[in-house]
């Protein structure tokens, strides 16, 4: 009796341990729930295992005996952001190639949830395997979302066989991309839509806008694929990828005379029809576009401000192959936009005059910013504040921007999975959760040098986070 005493006691405390390492409680802290453009105050807010379970002030709410208490002292507690629009690549693993893993920078960046635009690797199920580490907790990063095989150039052989495997594989979604034929297109996002997988991508030059959101498409990847409405493209042509890009923009170069010193101000009189035309069309589909703004803003960087983008520090978290070859001069946009730079200077003015137009018509926007493919300059985590700082400089609240990253992301999760729990601080969501010093929703750059990050319930502190993403060796990030 007596060791039966012993061994109910001890499996008691066990499970007491196992219940008090569950449940966490936010104390005294400000709460910018996201459900409204508010601010809390003195709130706490109680997490078990993965999931919200209680909001209410800090003097009615009660904090279960055992519970990890984080006091926020008057701090700040805001949803994760999400990066709506980013690439994994198997490489991620070798710190050989990447300093410190992308998903580290993801968490110290306060970003808890990541769609990732086509992985790279084989087998390319691992990031399925990555997905499904993260759930269980044996892999430190964000929730991931995750598309298959890129459904990239025609011909494809069974556009809608390639759509079928990626969903028996278990993939959340299928990424048509720029140079598909009219018909393949019809045959993927048709099986896509057969089979409840949701379908966001480039739109392809043989389609256009009107001919995507006929066929079933659900977003639209990026705001710069909208530019493409306004050159004269000949759609009805069969050609290589290579072939696209050069029809594309040699048609570009022949419509717009980059040499007017008015260039800019006459096109958007001119397509300014054009523009609420696109805004109709997205509001009444009810169509998502992610922003990924971010992409312009570094070629802009790196053909006019190479010294000062090369300076940045976070750069250092890029593979040291992408800083070589930028420095020779052979980067991706260097050797694209070679002789003509003008045109990435319009194009960059344009995408943002689209922006502005998407925001003020109500096209409903996602925060994404391609990074993690490590071959375009963009650093993993570090992007996602750049893609806030360009949507603070044209126009956007913090509010909107925040919800960009947050509410909007999660609209589109819900689309795609049903599962779209998360985005705002009320019970019954998934902890995701950014602990800041300064009110985000009036200087949004406080979530660069977050006081800590729970997501999905694990909690990062400060500390840990610093540790997280300190390059193998122990250098400093950006010191070479």
């Amino acid at each position: 009796m007596a060791l039966v005493a012993v061994i109910l006691f001890v499996s008691l405390s066990i499970s007491c341990d196992k219940q008090s390492e569950r449940v966490t409680a936010f104390s005294h802290v400000k709460l910018v729930p996201m459900t409204c453009e508010t601010v809390m105050e003195d709130q706490t807010v109680l997490v078990e295992g993965e999931t919200i379970v209680a909001v209410g002030g800090s003097g009615a709410l009660s904090i279960p005996e055992g519970a990890r208490v984080i006091d926020g002292q008057g701090a700040y507690l805001m949803p994760g952001l999400a990066d709506m629009h980013m690439h994994t690549r198997q490489a991620w693993d070798d710190r050989d190639v990447w300093p410190v893993h992308p998903l580290h920078l993801y968490l110290a960046n306060g970003v808890t949830t990541v769609r990732d635009f086509a992985p790279q690797g084989s087998p390319l199920t691992y990031a399925l395997a990555w997905r499904d580490e993260v759930r269980a907790g044996t892999r430190d990063g964000p929730t991931i979302l995750a598309s298959g095989r890129l459904l990239y150039a025609s011909p494809l052989d069974d556009p809608a066989g390639v759509v079928r495997r990626n969903h028996d594989l278990g993939f959340d979604f299928v990424k048509p991309y720029s140079y598909l034929s009219a018909e393949d297109y019809q045959e993927a996002v048709a099986a896509a839509e057969e089979l409840g997988m949701y379908a966001s991508g480039h739109i392809p030059y043989a389609v256009g806008l009107e001919g995507a959101l006929h066929q079933g498409m659900d977003e639209v990847a990026h705001v710069e694929e909208l530019l493409f409405e306004f050159i004269d493209i000949e759609r009805d042509q069969e050609l290589s990828p290579e072939g696209w890009l050069s029809h594309v923009m040699a048609t570009a170069l022949a419509q717009w005379d980059l040499a007017s010193p008015s260039i800019l101000t006459d096109v958007q009189a001119e397509e300014a029809d054009t523009l609420m035309r696109i805004v109709d069309q997205l509001r009444s589909a009810d169509i998502p576009v992610c922003t990924t703004m971010v992409i312009d803003d570094v070629i802009q960087r790196k053909l006019f401000h190479l010294a000062a983008f090369t300076g940045r520090p976070e750069n250092g978290y890029l593979p040291s192959e992408y800083r070589e070859s930028l420095k020779r001069g052979e980067e991706k946009h260097q050797v694209q936009f070679r002789g003509v730079e003008d045109l990435a200077a319009f194009k960059h003015d344009m995408d943002l005059w689209i922006l502005d137009g998407l925001r003020r018509g109500g096209v409903w926007l996602v925060l994404g910013t391609d990074a993690g493919t490590g071959g375009m300059g963009i650093v993993p985590g570090y992007s996602v504040h750049d893609e806030l700082r360009i949507l603070l400089e044209n126009g956007f609240t913090p509010y909107e921007a925040i919800a960009t990253g947050t509410v909007n992301a999660a609209i589109v999760v819900e689309r795609m999975t049903g599962e779209g729990n998360f985005g705002t601080i009320e019970e019954g969501k998934r902890a995701d959760l950014i602990l800041v010093q300064d009110n985000p929703l009036v200087d949004v750059t406080t979530v660069r040098a977050p006081l800590g990050v729970m997501a999905a319930g694990r909690w990062y502190a400060r500390e840990t986070l610093v540790e997280m993403i300190e390059p193998a060796g122990g250098s400093a990030a950006g010191k070479e």
